[in-house]
């Protein structure tokens, strides 16, 4: 921040009763003015200094969220693709089970309608 104008409140004071202003009256008027122009001023400059500065400070906060959010989408890909392969593989192993039971579905199926036409034909030849 600029630093507080330089203000004689003592100087001030005397020039008011000098021109007239009862002694209090200008007493009053130089400590008010001498702590208004006491405290500090904030210039144009000092607010552009401070707004890139609040704007760099914004961007590497958003780079180090960009970061961790990169970050955890890989892991969370890595995760997701390592249970596809997982999932992929019960299901293969489910088919391949499932296969082979309706192999053997499917041959005692035929077995079966074999034997009945067997059945059939010695029924309908008698």
């Amino acid at each position: 921040m600029h630093m507080p104008i330089q203000f004689d409140t003592l100087d001030y004071a005397k020039r008011l009763a000098s021109a007239g202003v009862p002694t209090q009256q200008a007493e009053a008027h130089a400590t008010a003015l001498g702590e208004v122009l006491g405290s500090a001023v904030v210039v144009h400059g000092e607010l552009a200094a401070l707004e890139r500065n609040m704007l760099g400070e914004i961007k590497l906060v958003s780079q180090k969220v960009d970061t961790r959010v990169d970050a955890l989408e890989l892991k969370f890909d890595t995760r997701i693709d390592a249970l596809e392969q997982k999932f992929d593989a019960r299901l293969e192993r489910m088919d391949l089970r499932h296969g082979a039971d309706m192999k053997h579905v499917y041959w005692m199926m035929s077995t079966l309608i074999l034997l009945n036409l067997g059945i059939l034909s010695k029924l309908m030849l008698q």
